[in-house]
């Protein structure tokens, strides 16, 4: 935890703090009355071992305009907050607290809120609370932030979220940060994604609800293309979602051994490259030290006799990935003779591997022309 007010800076362990603070949260898994998020507001601030909260308004009144006030006593100095608590959080209602203007700072408390959410909320200045311990305090003279840890999340959405990154419902986004302007219709996304109807249905009301997907009427656009790379990047897992070999060549010419790769493999099986070499072609920044490239299986020794490579188990200089979902083939790009993976995954490719790979994903990111170049 970090907090800091004009007089003072304090440096707590925050994973013991928080194990403190959810402490009476323990056998409880989902708020699903108003009623109920109020009583364990309470009983969490109550045992807050650091900042000391005083409810000054409990009952809402409609002339007040809030659910409740909140007090703050720190450093012999007194903060108050206009509270609303909010059942289930989406980006609408949080950019409606937002844009409230009164005597007080707004303070949204909810059962649980999503890094993304939050991550909007420090956008607007909107001050927030979760019961799993995530706050976000900002007004004058003041600035408090926690992050609960993974073994600190004791509550859960009432209403189970769908998995935006999982390997399947991946292709989804997949698809809109490859043409980050494009406007869809749903009916588009599913011819686009291959997934199903209701799938997608579920992820875009998702997208929507965390303010990542604009939607008007039944025009669908990217809203946040940024933040919903960075939730997927989070989420990622390059050895999970892949199977991959490495081969040792005799040929040294990075280009000559991407072109060999894709002389022997047959027209069913063609590499879609990623990593160094796609990240080379699209924004130099790094020379690239092995190929690396999707493919739908792993070639038999007769190709590898054509390819005249040889299996080894580190240090090879051609990767080849057999991913979980054919999804990294449905949205490709060219550059001359070779057909690369979009952008965003070259990108999320790069991010766990060695040899510069964090420093080469950046500079691709950064760059102008990143996702422009989908077909």
């Amino acid at each position: 935890m970090r907090t800091k007010t004009s007089a003072s800076l304090c440096l707590l362990n925050s994973a013991a703090l928080l194990r403190s603070v959810i402490t009476t949260l323990s056998k409880l898994k989902t708020i699903t009355t108003e009623a109920q998020l109020r009583e364990a507001a309470r009983e969490l601030l109550a045992h807050d071992p650091v900042l000391h909260w005083k409810w000054k308004v409990w009952e809402p009144r409609r002339e007040r305009g809030a659910d409740a006030v909140l007090e703050l006593e720190l450093d012999g100095r007194r903060f108050g907050f206009d509270v609303e608590f909010v059942q289930t959080p989406t980006a609408r209602n949080t950019n409606r607290l937002a844009e409230r203007t009164g005597g007080r700072p707004g303070l949204l408390i909810a059962p649980h809120l999503s890094e993304t959410l939050a991550g909007q909320c420090r956008e607007r200045g909107l001050n927030y609370l979760d019961l799993n311990g995530r706050l976000w305090l900002r007004t004058k003279g003041l600035l408090v932030e926690r992050q609960p840890g993974v073994s600190s999340q004791r509550v859960r959405p009432a209403l189970t979220p769908p998995d935006l990154f999982s390997a399947k419902s991946s292709r989804l986004a997949r698809a809109l940060l490859s043409h980050p302007g494009r406007t869809w219709s749903q009916s588009e996304l599913v011819a686009r994604t291959g997934l199903s109807p209701g799938l997608v249905s579920r992820l875009v009301r998702h997208l929507v609800n965390e303010g990542l997907l604009g939607q008007d009427r039944r025009v669908l656009l990217v809203a946040r293309a940024d933040a919903l790379l960075d939730a997927w990047a989070a989420r990622d897992d390059w050895a999970r979602r892949t199977t991959v070999r490495q081969y040792s060549l005799l040929e040294s010419d990075l280009e000559a051994v991407a072109r060999r790769l894709v002389k022997c493999l047959p027209t069913s099986g063609q590499p879609t490259f990623t990593q160094w070499f796609a990240a080379n072609l699209r924004h130099p920044y790094t020379t690239p030290p092995v190929v690396s490239a999707y493919v739908p299986e792993l070639p038999d020794e007769r190709v590898e006799r054509a390819l005249t490579a040889r299996r080894v188990t580190d240090g090879g200089t051609l990767w080849l990935a057999v991913p979980e979902d054919d999804g990294v083939f449905r949205e490709t790009q060219r550059v001359g003779d070779f057909t690369l993976a979009c952008d965003a995954q070259v990108y999320l490719d790069l991010l766990p591997v060695g040899w510069r790979g964090p420093e080469q994903a950046k500079a691709l990111r950064d760059w102008k022309g990143f996702g422009k170049g989908g077909r």
